[in-house]
């Protein structure tokens, strides 16, 4: 346990990180960059993509706890990404009450746009930071997340 930890770090600060504000500005950049690239999706929707594009036909469930997002946000979200054209939905011949999630051809074509458009985002937030930092950052963001009951089931926000 770390005693008087209010002395050994900038509160302040760590619970920006923690709390979204640096998130809200790193999809802020995306947006714009996604925009610029004359993509019309959001950072959620980009969310969804990789999750998609790592492994196609998922469920829905599974999809809301990779992103973690609860059921009825990643409801919505889908519903606009299917208007869009990015997804189609088929039943799940395991279980008729599921739907299996997959990427369109349009989400393939936009694939390379995205991912651009991502890096670009983390390269201006990462700007000025070494290597080492990065994967510092990423390594104690891991711990942090993983501390706070990130991947366990029984703290998932998409229950029903």
């Amino acid at each position: 346990m770390i005693e008087n930890i209010e002395q050994k770090i900038d509160v302040e600060i760590v619970y920006a990180l923690l709390s979204g504000k640096i998130t809200h500005a790193m999809n802020r950049t995306l947006k714009k960059k996604l925009k610029d690239s004359n993509i019309d999706i959001t950072p959620a929707q980009v969310a969804v993509l990789y999750t998609l594009w790592h492994k196609n036909g998922i469920s829905q469930r599974e999809i809301a706890r990779q992103v973690t997002k609860d059921m009825p946000s990643i409801t919505r979200l889908l519903d606009d990404m299917d208007k869009r054209g990015l997804i189609t939905r088929k039943q799940d011949a395991q279980d008729r009450r599921s739907n299996l999630i997959f990427l369109t051809d349009k989400a393939e074509v936009i694939k390379e746009g995205v991912r651009n458009a991502t890096i670009g985002s983390l390269q201006d937030g990462f700007k000025g930071l070494s290597v080492k930092n990065i994967t510092d950052v990423q390594r104690l963001m891991k711990i942090i997340f993983n501390n706070l009951g990130g991947n366990s089931e029984e703290n998932d926000t998409y229950k029903d």
